[in-house]
């Protein structure tokens, strides 16, 4: 089969840094290439400004004249919407943290063409059961949505533990240091604990930077780095916080699990950990209790090196069994097949 990944123009696939979406096309391009298939990413970067969506999916027809393809699968509302209507059928993932989080009229913008590609998709890829449900309840269809559940995957070999290198006192934070993430929550977790936070992710907002480092005692920010340097810090670091409230799936978090490091978070992680197996996904209702209770799991690990590694080897087990990419390829290309063009 060939297939054709359309990306949105923002960030390079292969990202040189910081891109979680665009690394996971990178993953299912070389999947589908290592399952026998044709796999093509079609992207066009300018200025990695989030509008530059809207020039790369008008450029559309053009780059997509001379290749020669069977489906097309975007990534992007902008681009899903472009391919709709040039009347090209296409098979859409969302990854948009809109459907749960919207306080800006930007936010509502996405939310709104997130609905409108998804119903006029011949077929959706929804990450997780959660987001499926929640785009049945909130697209208007007259028939049910195409849609399928599959997560993306994680390349366990490229995320490994380095287990001579943990010694019980770094904690890892990795994305975007913006106040949806509530890295602050993580901070004011490890204050006096004695377990540094590392966080590896853009930071856009020096305000909001230094409110994260006043949180706590012990914080470093390492701003963007680079993949190898991202690969290190998951193999040496001994457990994993992830304490946002808006995610669709984190890559983050299955990153975390293949290197094998005990995955702490609140609800983003729910149906991804199994408390007390691989990790916990604590109640995050309310920041208090969810504060004291990322410390007492933190701590408890941090004192313990026989249950780290007793976690972090079911966590690794976990990215093997359930987020392997040959068995996510094989999923997606069954919801390809039905959408296929006839040559």
């Amino acid at each position: 089969m060939r297939v054709v990944l359309v990306g949105s123009g923002v960030q390079p696939i292969p990202p040189t840094g910081y891109g979680a979406v665009e690394r996971i096309i990178a993953d299912l391009q070389a999947g589908l290439i290592a399952a026998g298939h044709s796999a093509v990413v079609v992207n066009q970067v300018r200025h990695r400004r989030m509008r530059d969506e809207y020039p790369f999916a008008w450029a559309l027809p053009r780059l997509l004249r001379d290749i020669p393809y069977d489906v097309l699968h975007a990534h992007s509302p902008v681009v899903a919407n472009r391919l709709a209507g040039l009347g090209l059928p296409f098979v859409y993932t969302s990854h948009s943290r809109h459907w749960f989080y919207r306080e800006q009229w930007s936010h509502r913008w996405g939310y709104w063409l997130e609905r409108r590609a998804v119903r006029r998709a011949p077929a959706t890829i929804a990450l997780t059961e959660t987001l499926a449900q929640t785009m049945r309840a909130v697209v208007p269809s007259t028939h049910p949505l195409p849609l399928t559940v599959i997560p993306f995957g994680v390349d366990a070999g490229r995320y490994a533990p380095a287990w001579d290198r943990r010694d019980g006192r770094h904690a890892l934070g990795v994305g975007v240091v913006a106040p949806f993430k509530r890295w602050e929550l993580a901070a004011q977790a490890l204050r006096g604990t004695g377990i540094t936070l590392r966080i590896a992710g853009p930071t856009p907002s020096p305000q909001y930077a230094a409110s994260v480092r006043a949180a706590g005692d012990s914080v470093e920010l390492l701003g963007e780095v680079d993949d190898a340097t991202v690969r290190t810090l998951f193999a040496e670091s001994d457990l994993l916080v992830h304490p946002s409230g808006v995610e669709v799936l984190s890559a983050t978090v299955l990153q975390g699990l293949a290197a094998g490091l005990p995955v702490l978070g609140g609800s983003a992680v729910r149906g991804v950990v199994t408390d007390g197996v691989d990790g916990w996904a604590l109640d995050d209702a309310s920041a208090g209790p969810f504060v004291a209770a990322l410390r007492e799991r933190a701590v408890a690990l941090a004192r313990d090196p026989a249950r780290r590694r007793a976690i972090g080897d079911a966590a690794r087990a976990t990215a093997l069994d359930r987020y392997a990419w040959p068995k996510i390829v094989e999923a997606h290309v069954g919801v390809y097949r039905p959408v296929a063009r006839t040559q």
